[in-house]
């Protein structure tokens, strides 16, 4: 409908009715259609740039903030398995590690063990051996009473024995006035150590030697201390 059309009834005139212009913000005017910027085409795609630049630019910047949380978390995350897993392995080795230093320091204290049951037996058999000879060199008779303990295997030709003794053993003896064991007389043996004898008959030989005696007692008491320790 033209809205300048004049309408007319009953005698009534109407009038054209003119709507005031469209003002906008601070009261200025919208012009005319011709009065519309000529560059407001290129203004207007420079706005849809601008707009697009500024969100890319947003866009990148908060990518950028959420990247670096997220690889934050993602690294803090993959630190604290990775320093579990290390951790487990250096409590591993330093168990195994503590294990072999406990064993080196038991086979040292079982080393110095042993060494100190050598150094004590070694000194036990040097004082003993000196001990024997001694009441060997004091009492002779003790040669005589291991002569009588070796003699009892001869009973089926006892009539035929012959002992011998050390030298120094048998002057020992006659300076005390024996001069024969039971009947049998006392030779001498240049061969024999101190304590030492040598019996004889026609088919059989005994050898009576204390420092083999002496070593059967030293490696019975070892084993004891071995046992002990």
């Amino acid at each position: 409908m033209n809205s300048a059309q004049i309408i007319k009834s009953n005698k009534i005139s109407y009038r054209r009715h003119v709507f005031p212009p469209y003002r906008v913000g601070g009261g200025a005017t919208l012009g005319a259609v011709d009065e519309i910027s000529p560059n407001f085409e290129q203004e207007f795609q420079q706005g849809l740039e601008e707009g697009h630049k500024e969100g890319v630019e947003r866009g990148l910047q908060q990518g950028l903030v959420d990247g670096r949380q997220e690889g934050y978390n993602t690294g803090l995350m993959q630190g604290i398995t990775e320093g579990q897993i290390k951790g487990a392995q250096l409590f591993k080795d330093a168990i195994t590690q503590l294990s072999t230093v406990q064993k080196k320091v038991d086979e040292l204290a079982k080393h110095k063990l042993v060494v100190q049951q050598e150094l004590i037996a070694d000194l036990v058999g040097q004082v003993s051996r000196q001990v024997i000879r001694a009441e060997l060199t004091l009492n002779p008779k003790q040669v005589l009473n291991l002569v009588e303990e070796a003699i009892q295997v001869f009973a089926d030709d006892i009539e035929k024995v012959r002992i011998f003794l050390n030298v120094d053993d048998k002057k020992r003896l006659k300076d005390l006035g024996i001069l024969d064991l039971n009947g049998w007389a006392l030779d001498v043996d240049d061969k024999l150590a101190v304590g030492d004898s040598y019996i004889k008959s026609s088919d059989k030989e005994i050898a009576v030697d204390t420092e083999e005696r002496f070593q059967q007692c030293m490696e019975s008491m070892n084993q004891s201390m071995t046992e002990a320790s």
